[in-house]
């Protein structure tokens, strides 16, 4: 099967990518509320007589193209949900909808999975084994991949029906034509600390007759990055952040309880997991040699996401073979987390993703991911589909 085929099919396609992507991004919804764009998926695969399962985790939507006989089986993951944040841009096809917009392009991830599935479908009788195409709801924090599995959207996690899983993100980190890629680590892990501290209130006046919860709050806040500075090796990727706070009630009383919200990101399933114990343990002692008190609960989020080898080297081989290898940028690992590589059920199927640059400087398509002016160069969507039509031509027929 030729490679360029499949270009000059996915490019005859190119104003229906188009289309959907608009189409979507104007109606954006937020996690597990996508009900219109799961319709619209739905419509779409119904259109191209491929079988389909809907309402999986509420709103994902998985389909399923078989080849002429038994063989591998690969799935194809986009990502469906929009950001509680409201467009600035003056976009024809902007978000119709106040306070949700497509910020992360998730709109253009679905374009590229229901144009790779329509290629797919027109090859079927040309390749050997399975292709699944899952639409995952909630990917934007409220966690739509586990539900995904847990309700068996591929098979039962000790023994999945996918031999591995694909998937793109669309970033304006670099000029349109060029896709990111690297071998191991690719996304950070995403842990969410709950911290309440707990002191005795009193008059602000008279800091000596109450226990201050704030100022505990600020103290064990800058000793875990002092910490950190000293424990952690320095070339080993982590950040710990707090992005909220929340003590008082006015500037002349020390409160009662002091809460702060925060993350913890690295790139090491060990260091995740050292962190996770010794982070509490400190703040907690921090708390009660102040004469406080602390709860610290942890919400575990995202793993580390790592891309496979094989299936990473076979993105390269598909982007050179149709493009140029000068257009392939190895990436570096970032803190950023991804809820798709919950799919690699902790190393049982290997799982691989590539960033799909859309930049575009002279076009003024420059934005970053979550802004209120995202949007990127459409010509991604011809690149994207093209680039997982074929890698998975490849690895079925490997």
């Amino acid at each position: 099967m030729k490679i360029m085929t499949i270009l000059s099919a996915v490019e005859a396609i190119e104003s229906k990518l188009i289309e959907i992507r608009r189409k979507i991004h104007e109606n954006p919804e937020l996690g597990f509320e996508e009900f219109e764009t799961s319709k619209l998926i739905c419509n779409k695969l119904d259109e191209l007589g491929i079988s389909f399962i809907s309402e999986i985790a509420k709103t994902g939507v998985v389909g399923k193209i078989k080849g002429k006989n038994e063989g591998k089986s690969i799935m194809i993951r986009a990502d469906m949900d929009a950001l509680p944040l409201n467009e600035d841009s003056e976009l024809t096809y902007k978000s119709k909808t106040p306070n949700k917009m497509h910020a992360c392009g998730h709109d253009s991830h679905i374009a590229c999975l229901l144009g790779a599935a329509e290629i797919l479908n027109n090859l079927k009788d040309e390749f050997n084994g399975t292709v699944y195409l899952l639409f995952q709801p909630a990917e934007e924090g409220p966690r739509g991949a586990k539900p995904m599995i847990k309700e068996g959207a591929i098979g039962d996690p000790e023994n999945p029906f996918i031999d591995a899983a694909l998937a793109l993100h669309i970033t304006n980190d670099h000029e349109i034509g060029k896709i990111g890629i690297a071998n191991g680590p690719f996304t950070g892990s995403a842990d969410e600390f709950n911290i309440t501290i707990f002191g005795k209130g009193g008059h602000g006046s008279k800091p000596h007759k109450a226990v201050d919860p704030v100022f505990i709050a600020s103290q064990a806040y800058v000793m875990v990055e002092a910490f950190l500075s000293r424990y952690v090796d320095p070339m080993e990727p982590h950040v710990f952040t707090i992005g909220k706070i929340e003590g008082g009630d006015r500037q002349n009383i020390i409160s009662e309880i002091c809460r702060m919200k925060g993350t913890l990101r690295t790139l090491n399933k060990e260091l995740r997991t050292d962190l996770k114990q010794k982070i509490p343990h400190l703040i907690k002692g921090i708390a009660e040699n102040l004469g406080g008190r602390a709860e610290v609960k942890i919400n575990e989020g995202y793993s580390v996401g790592y891309n496979d080898t094989y299936l990473a080297n076979l993105v390269r081989q598909t982007m050179s073979d149709v493009y140029s290898s000068d257009l392939i940028i190895e990436a570096p690992a970032q803190l950023g987390a991804e809820d798709f590589y919950e799919f690699g059920l902790d190393g049982k199927v290997p799982v691989c993703m590539f960033w799909l640059y859309g930049k575009n400087q002279e076009k003024g398509l420059t934005a970053p991911n979550h802004s209120n002016y995202f949007d990127f160069d459409e010509k991604a969507l011809t690149i994207g589909t093209t680039i997982l039509t074929s890698t998975v031509i490849k690895f079925l027929s490997d």
